[in-house]
């Protein structure tokens, strides 16, 4: 069985070679097609089949009109039984491409709707009808989100036998807190945290969607009450590709929080990096399945996010996480303030998020689905 996975950065990718190695663990043959980032040789030091071709995250026509005929001609080339899309990009033009160049078997991840429940107006009209047509070139549907699928299954999207729930995972070979021993003490030694700091981090894209400027807001309010707190980024710039990328240095000195704040970029050494933290917050405002909240929870971690879809599949409001209203930067900042002051709450929530993701959200559990899929779907 071969299978192109279709991305619209290798970035993307490498954040999911997890899966995609596990895939070709289980004998099917994976090739990546994505727009070139700089990830693409480490995506071949995992074994991987990268074939790059031109493309834009944001709606670039020339761009755009390129990247549909590069696809195209990479599929034909490749002789694929499947195309696996993934991503908004991916969403405009994985699969009416796929079904273009004549592919068997066309399946799509929808790893979050580009519209959710606060969306309004124009935006969300578009983004429902960019989501219509990509169900409409798609012989089948993936979901990360319990939420959306159910919406999808409510209003239609497809017959319910193309529609699917897989979930998301952790690569709990390398999110297990008993592989780092020593990795909070020395992590933090890195950092320049102390014994005594109290840790706040976050782990994104540097783009005001995920709630960045809101990080820094809360970072400012909290910091003046609290002398012990510190606060970790670790962030993927997007200045070039997302128009509402944002520069962490400039908005953490906007908001006075730079002696207070370590902000880092395109780091490896993840499962290391959460064990520094006391808390790990997603303020976003719009997710599919979050993948840092998954990671946390595995590195046994307590978690708060915003109270959005996604975010309430993942935290279990205080049993393994504590959730905030959206946009709400003084509510956001009272339950890290709340959950700082009490050694006993981030402890339960740890244990309970932890507990969680084992038990619902690790890779082995999404990939064994995915491939049941591929087979069933290829009558195999």
């Amino acid at each position: 069985m071969r299978v192109a996975h279709v991305f619209p950065t290798d970035r993307v990718a490498y954040l999911m070679r997890a899966r995609l190695m596990r895939l070709q663990e289980s004998g099917i043959e994976v090739a990546v097609i994505c727009g070139d980032r700089g990830y693409v040789e480490h995506l071949r030091d995992c074994g991987l089949e990268v074939l790059p071709i031109p493309f834009a995250r944001e709606v670039a026509p020339w761009t755009d009109m390129r990247c549909v005929w590069a696809l195209r001609e990479a599929l034909r080339a490749g002789s694929f039984e499947i195309m696996h899309s993934h991503n908004p990009k991916g969403t405009l033009l994985g699969p009416f491409t796929a079904q273009w160049a004549n592919v068997p078997l066309v399946v799509h991840t929808v790893h979050g709707f580009l519209f959710n429940e606060n969306s309004r107006g124009l935006h969300r009209m578009a983004a429902v009808a960019a989501e219509r047509w990509c169900a409409h070139w798609s012989d089948h549907l993936l979901f990360q989100s319990e939420a959306d699928y159910d919406y999808a299954v409510k209003t239609r999207f497809k017959g319910p036998a193309r529609l699917h729930w897989i979930g998301n995972g952790v690569d709990e070979r390398r999110f297990d807190p008993e592989r780092y021993p020593d990795a909070r003490r020395q992590t933090r030694a890195a950092l320049g945290f102390g014994e005594d700091d109290l840790v706040v981090g976050m782990v994104t894209r540097l783009v005001r969607e995920k709630g960045c400027v809101e990080f820094f807001e809360m970072a400012a309010r909290v910091a003046e009450r609290n002398s012990r707190v510190r606060f970790l980024l670790v962030g993927i710039p997007e200045r070039r590709e997302q128009s509402d990328a944002i520069d962490a240095a400039e908005v953490a000195r906007q908001f006075g929080v730079e002696e207070r704040c370590v902000l880092l970029e395109d780091r490896q050494d993840m499962p290391e990096l959460y064990m520094s933290m006391d808390l790990c917050v997603l303020p976003s405002y719009r997710e599919g399945l979050p993948r840092c909240l998954l990671e946390a929870g595995a590195m046994g971690v307590a978690a708060a996010a915003s109270d959005i879809r996604g975010c309430r599949e993942v935290i279990v409001e205080g049993e393994t996480g504590l959730l905030f209203p959206l946009k709400d930067v003084g509510g956001f900042a009272a339950v890290v303030e709340r959950v700082l002051a009490d050694e006993k709450l981030r402890a339960k929530l740890a244990q309970g998020g932890q507990f969680r993701v084992r038990e619902r959200y690790v890779e082995s559990l999404v990939t064994e689905r995915v491939v049941g899929l591929y087979k069933s779907g290829l009558g195999a």
